[in-house]
């Protein structure tokens, strides 16, 4: 269980519910565990129940615990208030007729990748791959002409004094890394792959904007207005759940 990342009190409730078994049965955890034996985790936990929304989410991959979609930009990841029944989660919950377990989340400006699990271990096995790194995300977007070719944004970001909605980049912020790339470019706009090395909200958009690059149609970071903001989660990079199978997922924008 530690080899999949599974947080420490997970695995004390399991062994004091002997909720590990073996082949159909308890078995002391000091116990061998002979080759190519069924191993059944048995864990129950209540989960946030969403009111199902049954419309359009594209699904880019599933199997037994994961489910990830492709997010269209506009739509929130989850609801913050009892009157939002149509967001991701609410669609995904109709979508699997059952519980959904939120692992990360994504602006409700930005498009692309968003994965959810299909039971709590496996959503504490995803967050605690994104909390050790093991688990990669990268993005594209459209920035202003200039950007240089790659480079890293290491600039710790704080909430902003004059507007509750915006983040800053500050001394006094939580650290934050985005590494980029340029793809391609005009003499409007760049291309630009990006990769996190932390998880703040509004990150990306954030560190762009504070180099001079903000994302094209970015509504409270950028001045170069557009039909959406062009920025678009476009690959994962993890650990499958319960092995040691790598695992990559692309969704390629459709700008």
């Amino acid at each position: 269980m530690r080899a999949w990342l599974l947080p420490k009190h997970y695995q004390g409730a399991l062994r004091m519910s002997h909720g590990i078994l073996i082949d159909g049965k308890y078995r002391p955890v000091s116990a061998a565990v002979p080759a190519n034996s069924q191993v059944s985790l048995n864990y129950t936990a209540d989960a946030q129940a969403y009111v199902p929304s049954y419309q359009p989410l594209p699904v880019v991959y599933e199997d037994a615990q994961l489910l990830v979609v492709n997010k269209p930009a506009g739509l929130k990841t989850h609801p913050n208030r009892a009157d939002e029944t149509d967001t991701a989660v609410n669609r995904a919950a109709a979508y699997l007729d059952g519980p959904v377990f939120i692992t990360h989340r994504l602006d409700m400006e930005t498009s692309g990748l968003l994965l959810f699990a299909k039971d709590p271990l496996t959503q504490a096995i995803i967050n605690r791959q994104l909390a050790t790194k093991a688990m990669r995300r990268e993005y594209t977007a459209l920035t202003a002409a200039g950007i240089p070719v790659s480079g890293t944004i290491d600039a710790p970001i704080a909430h902003a004094d004059d507007d509750v909605r915006k983040r800053t980049v500050a001394a006094d912020g939580l650290p934050a890394r985005t590494h980029y790339r340029r793809l391609t470019a005009d003499d409007n706009t760049a291309r630009v792959e990006l990769r996190l090395d932390t998880g703040r909200t509004h990150q990306i958009r954030v560190h762009l904007a504070s180099i001079g690059f903000p994302i094209v149609g970015d509504p409270l970071y950028g001045d170069h207005p557009a039909d959406r903001l062009y920025l678009h989660a476009t690959r994962m990079l993890l650990t499958r759940p319960f092995s040691e199978q790598p695992l990559a997922i692309e969704c390629p924008p459709e700008f």
